[in-house]
């Protein structure tokens, strides 16, 4: 034990070579790899220059008293890649301890785990060429093969003078570092006959990818992965769409390492140590023209000039608004100015040496759809921020437009598990609308944007773009982290297992095109009010169809209305529909996975229940729809008959960032409205009367003290009563 810490703990930054008179020295220990300890039935010799000649006693193998628990680094070791250029084995005749002799006084960087025992023998010992007695007996079986592992820990390799080791041994090689072969076969990585060591790499083997190759590697097979990855000078590496390389240690490229994609399909790769080199990622964007419209991308590496970018790709890139027009030098890449709620392209004007932002979002088209190549650096950083800021209520947008800045896929969600894009993130989106928003512009449901919150189990593509919405007037920041990537491989926006929820879709319709969607979800322990992460608010709140909150409304149209298991059964919803004059339209039940509840479309102008299991609601109104009060869904196990009752049209709320009071539905009052507020001990506050010539107006409620107020309408026998906080 203290010649093993002297040469072990002292000596750790120091080659270690042996005489050609000395068999191996080096062993490990139970707990981590170090340099170990001499074991002998003579003195051996310990031979580095300027060192004195160690003597030791003898060891008993796996015993614990032989066994130096210190952990130290191998800085200054040289280690083979191939075990069998070292030992005697041969495969053909089976594992047998002879065939571990060591064939050099080489030190091996490998080892072996316990699983089952070898043949026994009369003589252990080293090949002649070692010079040392061989150990007689049958009852030390491992004393000294090369290499293996004490009590489970990969060692360096040595002989073991002691008794046998428990039953067990797993004869696999272990290695340390596998080259891929010049002379390779063909261009699998998975092919095992390609590497050096005859195995495919694992997530603790360094891989090198050396230069002279015939063929050089390309990843088709979902979870390849590294320790260390170097790829040489003039060397390739590509990993073909549809796959992905995790690198549990660091990423060095000297030579080419390429990534694929195309329009349903992305490739991926993960550095969890750090990098140097660039990568290429051949990332698909839309055509303007013959594809969904306009694109939403971001860089999914670092350090890349836009001007230099466009240059690159000059073609396929679409040029000015996407068709070739627009302003001169205009390319078909752009930002969305949040302040001004519009959108700026880039042209050779005003590019300047302006860089890729990591994780901001651009809109971008090719001529024809058409991958265009993003050249840097992969972002290992621990995490990245992007600020983002609510601008409407200067006539702005609360939406920001953002992206996934790695070469991987980001988890989304859900908001109550760690480190996913929402739960680190929740806190600074719009609490309505707490989500990703992936723009799809040719979307079969009509509703132009997929929302991914809880509710899914949606992945985002690297270098996809996506909107949030802001909670803040004042900046703050967006964070990513290294620890949401993963190694998902489908599309924009790939999906999981799907959810199995009790869900009600409904669907706008003109003529035969659909032209929105508005959900409705029924789950367990969830509330008829706001639940952050579950509830998402429409991007555009002029969309045709929406829902409105049951509890705690201000004003936000829905799109994922998500509310617990009882409204299944006894719910009336309030439904937006914005649709022009003289246009007839049809809402219908697209999807409906609730049990024994009927889904009824109440029109409370005409008076109508229409049972949308059984037929489509179509109308046609003479005037301009939109607003809450005139639509409701009512979720019940009865039937209902037309004109057995009718709904409130009135309706009020107060957004928290408002300073007032919105009432809706007066201009359907044939009487004017009454309007009494009071504090939570009762005490009238406010007592208004609103005519019903405007449908909605607004109370002021400046200068009242914050709290929880009573809000009382009463126009002729409708009566409405809300809790609304100030």
């Amino acid at each position: 034990n203290n010649l093993a810490k002297r040469i072990g703990a002292h000596r750790s930054d120091t080659q270690f070579s042996l005489n050609s008179n000395s068999p191996m020295p080096i062993a490990g220990n139970t707990g981590g790899s170090d340099y170990g300890y001499i074991k002998v039935s003579d003195a051996w010799r310990a031979c580095q220059s300027g060192d004195t000649y160690y003597n030791a006693t003898a060891g008993v193998g796996s015993s614990q008293n032989n066994i130096d628990e210190i952990n130290v680094l191998r800085t200054g070791l040289t280690y083979n890649a191939n075990i069998e250029s070292l030992i005697n084995y041969d495969s053909s005749n089976g594992k047998t301890e002879s065939d571990y002799h060591p064939t050099s006084n080489t030190i091996i960087d490998q080892g072996v785990t316990l699983t089952s025992t070898p043949a026994s023998s009369s003589s252990y010992g080293p090949s002649s060429s070692f010079h040392h007695n061989d150990i007689l007996g049958n009852a030390r079986q491992l004393n000294q093969l090369v290499p293996h592992s004490s009590s489970g820990a990969t060692d360096i390799g040595a002989f073991e003078v002691g008794e046998s080791w428990t039953t067990g041994i797993d004869w696999t090689p272990k290695f340390h570092t596998t080259i891929w072969k010049k002379t390779a076969a063909s261009t699998d990585w998975n092919t095992a006959s390609n590497w050096s060591t005859g195995y495919v790499p694992t997530a603790d083997v360094h891989v090198i990818i050396p230069a002279g190759a015939t063929r050089y590697p390309e990843i088709s097979n979902t979870g390849a992965v590294s320790k260390n990855i170097t790829i040489n000078s003039s060397a390739t590496l590509t990993i073909n769409k549809g796959y992905d390389l995790t690198v549990a240690g660091n990423f060095t490229n000297r030579g080419t390492v390429t990534l694929n994609s195309d329009s349903d399909e992305f490739s991926s790769i993960i550095i969890h140590g750090k990098s140097s080199g660039n990568i290429i990622y051949n990332r698909y964007v839309n055509s303007l023209t013959n594809g969904s419209g306009w694109d939403l991308i971001g860089s999914p590496v670092n350090g890349l000039q836009i001007s230099s970018f466009a240059s690159t790709n000059d073609s396929p890139l679409a040029t000015g608004n996407g068709s070739g027009e627009g302003d001169l030098g205009e390319y078909a890449i752009g930002i969305f100015d949040s302040s001004l709620n519009s959108w700026v392209n880039y042209t050779t004007d005003n590019v300047d040496t302006t860089q890729f932002t990591l994780g901001k979002g651009y809109q971008m088209a090719t001529d024809s759809g058409a991958t265009l190549a993003f050249t840097g650096s992969v972002d290992t950083d621990a995490s990245e921020t992007i600020s983002i800021q609510n601008y409407s209520g200067d006539s702005g947008s609360r939406w920001n437009l953002i992206s996934n800045p790695y070469p991987s896929f980001l988890i989304i969600g859900p908001n109550t598990t760690t480190d996913t894009f929402l739960e680190v993130n929740d806190d600074v989106i719009d609490a309505t609308y707490v989500g990703v928003y992936g723009y799809d512009g040719n979307s079969a449901d009509g509703s132009n944007y997929t929302i991914y919150n809880n509710t899914s189990t949606g992945k985002i593509a690297p270098g996809q773009g996506f909107f949030v919405a802001a909670r803040n007037s004042s900046s703050a920041n967006i964070t990513f982290k290294e620890a949401m990537q993963t190694t998902s491989t489908g599309d924009d926006f790939f999906e999981g297992d799907a959810f199995q929820f009790n869900e009600v879709e409904l669907r706008l319709s003109d003529e035969d095109n659909y032209v929105g969607k508005t959900n409705i979800l029924f789950i367990e322990g969830l509330s008829n009010g706001l639940d952050i992460g579950w509830d998402a608010g429409s991007y555009s709140q002029n969309a045709s169809i929406m829902s409105r909150m049951i509890e705690e409304d201000e004003g936000h149209g829905m799109a994922i209305n998500a509310m617990g298991l009882d409204a299944m059964e006894s719910a009336v919803i309030p439904l937006v529909i914005n649709q022009p004059a003289g246009q007839e339209f049809r809402v219908s039940l697209f999807t409906a996975t609730i049990p024994n509840t009927n889904v009824y479309l109440e029109d409370n102008v005409l008076g109508t229940f229409t049972n949308l299991y059984q037929q489509d609601y179509i109308h046609t109104s003479d005037v301009d729809l939109s607003e809450v009060g005139r639509f409701f869904i009512h979720m019940t196990e009865d039937a209902i008959s037309n004109n057995e009752y009718s709904t409130n049209l009135l309706n009020v709320f107060k957004r928290l960032d408002a300073d007032y009071i919105t009432v809706e539905g007066l201009a359907s009052q044939s009487n004017e409205t009454k309007v009494s507020l009071f504090d939570i001990l009762g005490k009238n506050i406010i007592n208004q009367t609103l005519d019903n010539n405007t449908n909605t107006q607004t109370i002021s409620t400046a200068g009242l003290q914050p709290g929880i107020y009573i809000i009382q309408l009463r126009s002729g026998k409708n009566i409405l009563k809300k809790k609304l906080i100030v």
